[in-house]
């Protein structure tokens, strides 16, 4: 392949990963909180055969601030960001880092076994190990003869 069009492959590449960075900054759920609080941070969801993993980027957010609750069938966290105040600010060029409170809630895939849900935080990513709840196999019911 000529280095032309191995510099336009790249170029298309570099383009797609953007576009693909775009497009999930502005997912509907993010964009329309409707009622949460604060901004949203960005959340990944795995699911394995026996596990559902939940990764959240939360960067700058202090592990003290989280908190993590969860019910059978949804995920709830929330915190709050904040950054270090600059010594003095002249102007404002650039504003993108969101701060203050936040609240994300998601809908997990499969019932989850709520007593054995792990989480850890590091790095700036929140991850949550849910364990799907078994469901056992066939059971035979007894039947009670009636008068």
């Amino acid at each position: 392949m000529d280095s032309f069009s191995k510099k336009i492959l790249e170029e298309l590449e570099q383009m797609q990963q953007h576009t693909g960075r775009v497009l999930r900054s502005m997912s509907l759920s993010r964009m329309m909180p409707m009622g949460s609080v604060g901004w949203q941070p960005a959340v990944d969801i795995y699911e394995a055969e026996n596990t559902i993993y939940v990764y959240a980027d939360l960067a700058g957010v202090k592990d003290g601030s989280l908190r993590v609750t969860v019910d059978d069938r949804r995920l709830q966290i929330s915190g709050v960001r904040q950054l270090p105040a600059p010594p003095s600010i002249a102007c404002i060029h650039q504003l993108e880092i969101e701060l203050g409170g936040f609240q994300r809630t998601v809908a997990l895939p499969s019932a989850v076994d709520v007593e054995k849900v792990d989480s850890t935080y590091a790095n700036g990513i929140l991850v949550v190990t849910l364990p799907k709840r078994i469901r056992k196999g066939k059971v035979t019911i007894r039947i009670t003869p009636g008068e």
